[in-house]
């Protein structure tokens, strides 16, 4: 059947004041609405954007955090361990709590939390918090009794197991080391796995996303997102990066890239390479300023990297590379130039710390820089303390690969910063938070322009997944994914764009979420 959305206003085309969309694609731009159609919808004079995407988020990880022990903000050990106190009352006594969202840089002090302060709270149940970055978790001593670690634990290879100074485990595991723990807390059912889906494309709907790319996917979540498909239950399109583990991508392997559905595209493998910043993670060539003996870890060895994108790519799969710290970022570089295939648009997640040396080879070697401009904005308090005068500079260099025309596609990394894009477009045109600080902009000179900020959630994020013949533009033959917002977008005021509301979320034509103001 036909729709008519009329009464609009469409970004980038004043001439325009309809759409006629049929099969979920764009037949017409109109106008006016003098057309006989088979449906007329008034967008009540909203601007319409193409449907934006979110180029790296965790999809059930977003679901599942919308149940779990949210400790996103709190500004105190004292206050995050009230919240936990709080929350815990909700759940049976030997359940394991979950949560997420602790940033002990946001602390006086800012040193990291130990098992004893959970245990405090109770002993009656198992508990884990992720660190905000996913990159550390913070457990509590049953925990750590359950996972039969003690002093005798070793080390693992890529990760970190913080220990006090008689060689206890503190309570504290970084990167490889969290499956220390995480291995023993009950695994999702596939009935979990589509409540989360449910549940996180809700909220991504009201914040007018249409598409994501989903970073580490599971052969289980595909299998599920599949069986939504067919149920007619995807309000999103989703792009997925399958998990770096033979259990997950061996099968897909064998049958090559699954292209042809257009709700659900499987063609690229997500590999973490090194941590975070937040954690003292991420692979810096020169040690941590605040921390002169270290300089990170590598998750996986540089050859083991080079062997997995050989593979990968020979089977004509993408690969989406973790990288936060500048060394990891050369390997990348150095590994993608010596056996990729340039042609699969490799990607290399996060892109936060590169070299002035390593920034043209971006283009040189057509690597996408997939970025989050929210974590900007989120870290800036403490980058440089990390990092120091000599090499901040190269931290979050968007305009560096903008003015190479290397296309930037813009994401939110949820559940780790707010799925939001119309905050993640004002982090990338500010390089300020939501309250205007600093004045000017942080290292402004690496702010976005408007338009690019709009084409790192449309135009450059659907490039960056091979769809930018059907999506991403407000086109004739286009996919009907539209974002309608109730004002334009603008810089006279920027911090307007944080008060601009989602009229309405159009995938394939039909109204997924309509803005009932409440």
């Amino acid at each position: 059947m036909m729709v008519l959305y009329t009464n609009c206003n469409v970004y980038g085309r004043p001439d325009i004041k309809s759409i006629l969309c049929s099969n979920g694609k764009i037949i017409q731009l109109l106008p006016s609405s003098n057309i006989n159609a088979g449906k007329k919808i008034n967008l009540n004079g909203g601007w319409v954007y193409p449907g934006f995407t979110d180029s790296h988020m965790h999809l059930t990880g977003l679901g599942h955090s919308l149940e779990s022990i949210d400790l996103v903000g709190e500004d105190s050990k004292e206050g995050t361990i009230q919240k936990i106190k709080k929350e815990i009352k909700k759940f049976p006594k030997g359940a394991w709590i979950v949560g997420r969202g602790w940033d002990q840089n946001d602390w006086e002090g800012k040193s990291y939390p130990t098992a004893k302060d959970l245990d405090l709270i109770s002993n009656d149940h198992p508990m884990v918090f992720r660190r905000i970055d996913g990159h550390a978790i913070w457990a509590n001593t049953l925990a750590m009794e359950i996972a039969k670690i003690d002093k005798k634990t070793r080390e693992v290879t890529g990760g970190i197991i913080l220990r006090d100074s008689s060689n206890e485990p503190s309570g504290i595991f970084i990167d490889n080391a969290i499956d220390l723990v995480e291995n023993y807390i009950p695994k999702k059912s596939k009935q979990d796995i589509h409540r989360h889906i449910l549940q996180a494309q809700k909220l991504l709907n009201k914040f007018g996303i249409t598409s994501i790319h989903d970073a580490g996917t599971s052969k289980q979540e595909i299998e599920v997102l599949k069986k939504m498909f067919e149920n007619d239950e995807l309000s999103i399109r989703v792009y997925t990066m399958i998990n770096n583990n033979p259990k997950d991508y061996e099968s897909f392997l064998k049958t090559g890239p699954e292209k042809d559905n257009p709700f659900i595209k499987i063609q690229a493998i997500k590999i973490y390479l090194d941590g975070a910043l937040g954690s003292r993670g991420a692979a810096l060539l020169e040690p941590y300023s605040d921390s002169p003996n270290e300089n990170g870890l590598l998750i996986l060895k540089p050859s083991e990297h080079k062997k997995l994108v050989t593979k990968f790519n020979n089977a004509n799969f993408q690969v989406n590379t973790h990288g936060i710290g500048d060394r990891a970022i050369r390997i990348i570089l150095d590994n993608y130039e010596e056996v990729a295939n340039s042609t699969l648009r490799n990607r290399i997640e996060h892109s936060q710390i590169v070299h002035n040396k390593d920034i043209l080879r971006f283009q040189e070697l057509n690597i996408i820089p997939a970025i989050q401009a929210t974590h900007c904005t989120s870290d800036m308090s403490w980058t440089e303390e990390r990092l120091g005068k000599n090499r901040i500079h190269q931290a979050f260099p968007w305009r560096s690969f903008l003015d190479l025309n290397i296309p930037v596609p813009g994401g939110s990394d949820a559940p780790i910063e707010t799925p939001n894009p119309l905050e993640g477009i004002y982090a990338s045109v500010t390089r300020q938070d939501k309250k205007g600080f600093p004045e000017g902009g942080w290292y402004s000179d690496q702010k976005m322009t408007l338009e690019e900020a709009i084409k790192s959630y449309t135009e450059w994020a659907s490039y960056a997944s091979h769809e930018e013949n059907i999506k991403g533009q407000i086109k004739e033959g286009f996919y009907a994914d539209f974002t309608v917002l109730d004002e334009e977008l603008s810089l006279d005021n920027a911090k307007m764009i944080l008060k601009t509301s989602v009229l309405f979320t159009i995938l394939n034509g039909k109204i997924v979420y309509q803005n009932d103001g409440k």
